[in-house]
């Protein structure tokens, strides 16, 4: 997220979006490509009650995938605004609800605290500083119309898309979006999730930092105080990310994420063997070493991110 990127251009105004954002939306998730079995299983379903013929079928499978990638970019993007809101709150003194605090808390819930990863991205080019709160503002506040601008042509297009359709239903839609939820949750969301949790625990550490020095401690407490602050704050991330690691290890085991649903399964080379006994030995092949591959690389991961809590 340290770059911007133009995504769009409306009228006389150039709206951008971070291009992490922009990265996601233009990516297909395997989920939902056409060779991915559970998907096209799904259509087969949602489509056999309302169409009669072959040809009929193929064509709406087509449109529905487009559909269905509509709906996944909405989701993607109301997941993102999920994150900036939790940005804003933070930085106008909303992130803290104290009927919702269990904990005592030592220090006023209405602080308003940038979190780092804002900050650094905002201020970073930034040789004034003085104004550093109403630019992290109109940075955040940028961002969600940005975000509020791309949501809304996605959801004409979807509208579009779905008026065409004939014999579309609310509880076609509901179908599609159960399925890329379920994916969803286990990917994305999930790491949207974490970077929520981590604002929340850096928020807690700068506003007791605050509260310390409002204290008067002399240079050495200031310099001690920072220094286990960040310290915590580097152990609560690798511990994030570890969590993060093991549950996006355990998506990629799902029998949804198999090596028969993903795209390599169906390489142009090995299909092209007319002989089905030397194509099926290959494949066999293929799979177990992609398999393979697979384990090592998720323990290697594993080993980096234990290394590092």
């Amino acid at each position: 997220m340290s770059q911007l990127s133009t995504s769009a251009t409306h009228e006389k105004n150039s709206i951008k979006i971070m291009k992490e954002v922009k990265g996601q939306l233009e990516i297909i998730p395997n989920y939902l490509t056409k060779q991915n079995i559970s998907f096209k299983e799904l259509m087969h379903q949602v489509l056999s009650s309302i169409i009669t013929t072959t040809e009929k079928l193929n064509n709406n499978m087509d449109e529905l995938r487009k559909i269905a990638i509509l709906l996944y970019k909405i989701m993607v993007i109301q997941t993102y605004q999920y994150l900036w809101k939790t940005y804003l709150k933070s930085g106008t003194g909303q992130l803290i609800v104290p009927s919702e605090t269990k904990q005592k808390l030592s220090y006023p819930t209405t602080l308003s605290i940038w979190p780092k990863e804002i900050k650094t991205i905002v201020l970073s080019n930034k040789k004034d500083k003085t104004n550093e709160n109403e630019i992290c503002l109109k940075f955040v506040n940028d961002q969600l119309n940005a975000l509020q601008h791309q949501l809304k042509q996605y959801q004409q297009e979807l509208n579009i898309k779905a008026n065409n359709f004939q014999g579309y239903t609310i509880s076609i839609q509901e179908k599609l979006m159960t399925y890329i939820e379920e994916n969803l949750n286990s990917s994305l969301s999930k790491k949207i999730d974490h970077q929520v949790e981590l604002i929340h625990y850096d928020y807690h550490i700068q506003a007791l930092k605050l509260e310390y020095f409002q204290h008067k401690p002399n240079e050495y407490q200031k310099q001690l105080m920072i220094q286990i602050c960040q310290s915590n704050y580097e152990q609560e991330t690798s511990e994030q990310e570890y969590e993060l690691l093991k549950q996006k290890i355990a998506y990629y085991n799902l029998p949804s994420q198999s090596f028969e649903c993903s795209t390599i399964s169906h390489h142009p080379l090995i299909d092209s063997i007319q002989n089905l006994t030397v194509q099926e030995a290959l494949k066999k092949q293929f799979k177990e070493v992609a398999i393979q591959s697979r384990i090592t690389l998720f323990n290697m991961y594993l080993k980096s991110a234990e290394d590092q809590r």
